[in-house]
C-alpha cells in the first residue's frame, strides 16, 4: 500500500505532541475515562481517520499499455550569436522563444520535444505532451553559458536523425546562420525521413553585428551583416515543410504555424505509453471516520457495537448504498473489458444514482447497440455543466442517427454545437444536410462511432467541479479500456509531476555537451 498524498500525514504529528502528555501515561490512553471522556476520544479517533484519509492510501495496479493518437513534432531553436542580436525586439531568440511558448499553448494533443542548438545540438526536453514542462524547460536555460556561438543546422539535422522515431517533423527557428551546404542537408533529410519547417528569424534588412560594442568585419574588411539565410526556404520547400518569416517585434506565428503543421502534418502510428494507476482505499478511513464522529456527538456511545453493525448493513441495503458500489463499479469495469455491455448495464443499476451512473449505462447500452435505451438514459440527466449538457446531446444525436431518425439527431447536434463548437458534432451535422433524404438508409453506418474517452465518459466529479469553478483532474469511471473504479493515472514517458520555473535547473552537463568543440570555432558569426 502507498499514499498519494503523504504530505497530509505530517498533520498528525501536531496531534501527538498536544495529547503527548496523555499518551506517554502508565495508563492506557484510550481506556483512560478519567483523563478525558469518551465523546472527546472519538473526536480525536475521527480526525486521525479523517488525516488518513485525506493521504489517501492506495495499492498500485501493474503498469498497462496504452495507445493514443498523435503527431510528434520536434522544435529546434537556434541559440547562436546572431540569434542574440535585437534587430528585433527583445532579440531574435526571445521573439523565436515566445512563439515557441505560445504554440506549445495552443497544441495540448501533439507530443513536442525541444533542441537548443548552436554548433552542436542539445536536448532540453524529450517527448512530453505536457507543455508545461516544456515550457519550463525552455525557460530554465540561461544562453549566457552558452559558449558556441556558430550556427550548424547540419550537426543538428544529423543529430535529428539518429532519432528512433520513423518520421520526423522538424520545426526550427533560425536565421541559418552562414549554412550553405544545402544539397548536404537536404540529402541527410530525405533518407532520414525528416521534413524541414523552418521559421525563418530576423528583420528584413538585418544587422550589422558586434563584438564588444565593435563591428565585425570580414576576411576582406567588409561588414558582416546578418539576414536571413537565403537556403532556409529551398531546405523547407525540398523536404516538403512550411517556410514562415518572423520578420517584426510584435509578430505571432504560433497561430499560423500551428494552422499549417494540422494540415501538413505527418500521420504516426499511435503512441504506446506505460500507465501507472492506483486502486484507491481513502473511503474506508474516511468511512470509519464518520462512525466516530457520529458517536462523538450524540449520546449512543453506550451502543456503539450495535449501531456500528446496523450502520454498515444499512449502507449495503439502501439504494444508494456506499460500500457495495466499490464492488459494482469493478464488476462493471471487468464486464465492460470483456466486452460485455448488457452485463455492465446491470451493475451500473446498482451503483447510486448520479450523473456518472447514469452516463455509464447509457454508454453501456449504445455499445450494445440498444440505441433506445441509451437514449432514455441520456435524456433523464439533468446537469447544469455545459460541457456535460454539450456531450450529452452530441451522443444523443448518435443514438438518434442510429435509430434512423435524422431530423431528430440534427436537432440534438445542432444542440450541441450552441454550447460550444465540436469538430465531430459539426462533421456529422454536415454529413446529415450532405447525404440527403434519398440516402437516409446509408447514413447510420457512415457516421463516426463515438469511441472516444470524452464523447462517452464523464464523470460526477467532473460536474462537481465546474459548477464550483474548480479546474483539477477531472476523473471518471469509464476508461479507454473499460469501466471500473475512480483511479489516478501517471504517464511515464511525459512525467509524474510539473516543476514550476524557479525549481526547474538545466545542469551544467547540458551546458558542456552544447559547448563541445567551443574553443575550434574560427569566427563562427
Amino acid at each position: 500500500m502507498t499514499f498519494l498524498n503523504p504530505w497530509a500525514i505530517l498533520i498528525l504529528l501536531p496531534l501527538f505532541f498536544i495529547f503527548k502528555d496523555k499518551l506517554l501515561t502508565k495508563e492506557n490512553f484510550l481506556l483512560n475515562t478519567k483523563l478525558y471522556n469518551k465523546q472527546s476520544k472519538m473526536l480525536v479517533l475521527a480526525l486521525i481517520f479523517s488525516i488518513i484519509a485525506l493521504s489517501r492510501p492506495a495499492l498500485q495496479n501493474k503498469l498497462t499499455k496504452q495507445k493514443f493518437n498523435a503527431n510528434e513534432y520536434i522544435i529546434a531553436l537556434d541559440a547562436s550569436f546572431s540569434m542574440q542580436v535585437n534587430d528585433i525586439k527583445p532579440s531574435r531568440y526571445e521573439l523565436s522563444k515566445q512563439n515557441v511558448v505560445s504554440l506549445l499553448n495552443l497544441d495540448k494533443k501533439n507530443r513536442f520535444s525541444i533542441f537548443i542548438f548552436t554548433t552542436n545540438p542539445l536536448l532540453i526536453c524529450p517527448p512530453t505532451t505536457d507543455t508545461q514542462i516544456a515550457i519550463n524547460a525552455l525557460n530554465a536555460l540561461n544562453i549566457k553559458h552558452i559558449l558556441t556561438k556558430g550556427t550548424s543546422l547540419e550537426s543538428l539535422i544529423k543529430f535529428v536523425a539518429k532519432l528512433p522515431t520513423e518520421k520526423k517533423n522538424l520545426i526550427i527557428f533560425t536565421d541559418g546562420g552562414d549554412e550553405h551546404k544545402l544539397n548536404t542537408l537536404l540529402s541527410i533529410a530525405k533518407k532520414s525521413a525528416i521534413t524541414v519547417n523552418i521559421v525563418a528569424v530576423a528583420s528584413k534588412k538585418g544587422i550589422a553585428l558586434k563584438k564588444d560594442a565593435k563591428h565585425l568585419h570580414d576576411s576582406n574588411g567588409a561588414l558582416i551583416i546578418s539576414r536571413i539565410n537565403p537556403i532556409l526556404q529551398d531546405l523547407a520547400k525540398e523536404s516538403n515543410g512550411i517556410f514562415l518569416k518572423l520578420l517584426s517585434s510584435n509578430q505571432d506565428i504560433s497561430q499560423e504555424l500551428y494552422d499549417a503543421l494540422n494540415k501538413n502534418s505527418i500521420k504516426t502510428k499511435s503512441i504506446k505509453t506505460d500507465i501507472l494507476s492506483y486502486k484507491e482505499l481513502y473511503y474506508y478511513p474516511l468511512l470509519l471516520s464518520f462512525i466516530f464522529l457520529i458517536f462523538a456527538l450524540t449520546k449512543l456511545q453506550k451502543f456503539m457495537p450495535f449501531l456500528s453493525l446496523m450502520l454498515l448493513v444499512s449502507f449495503s441495503t439502501k439504494s444508494e448504498a456506499f460500500i457495495l458500489d466499490f464492488y459494482y463499479l469493478n464488476e462493471a469495469k471487468n464486464a465492460y473489458k470483456s466486452k460485455k455491455y448488457n452485463e455492465a448495464s446491470l451493475y451500473f443499476k446498482q451503483v447510486s444514482p448520479s450523473i456518472e451512473s447514469y452516463l455509464n449505462i447509457a454508454s453501456s447500452y449504445y455499445k450494445a447497440k440498444k440505441y433506445s435505451k441509451a437514449m432514455q438514459y441520456y435524456s433523464q440527466i439533468q446537469s447544469s455543466n455545459k460541457k456535460v449538457k454539450q456531450t450529452i446531446f452530441y451522443n444523443m444525436g448518435n443514438c438518434a442517427v442510429k435509430l434512423k431518425k435524422y431530423d431528430r439527431a440534427k436537432t440534438y447536434y445542432k444542440k450541441s454545437l450552441a454550447l460550444g463548437f465540436d469538430d465531430d458534432a459539426y462533421e456529422n451535422l454536415l454529413l446529415l444536410y450532405s447525404l440527403g433524404i434519398k440516402q437516409k438508409k446509408d447514413v447510420a453506418d457512415m457516421l463516426p462511432k463515438p469511441n472516444s474517452k470524452k464523447k462517452q465518459n464523464i464523470s460526477k466529479k467532473t460536474d462537481t467541479q465546474k459548477n464550483k469553478g474548480g479546474s483539477s483532474k477531472q476523473k471518471s469511471s469509464l476508461s479507454s479500456s473499460g469501466a471500473g473504479s475512480q483511479t489516478k493515472t501517471k504517464i511515464k514517458a511525459d512525467s509524474s509531476s510539473k516543476k514550476s520555473k524557479n525549481q526547474y535547473q538545466m545542469g551544467y552537463k547540458a551546458y558542456e555537451l552544447i559547448n563541445k568543440g567551443y574553443t575550434n570555432e574560427t569566427n563562427p558569426w
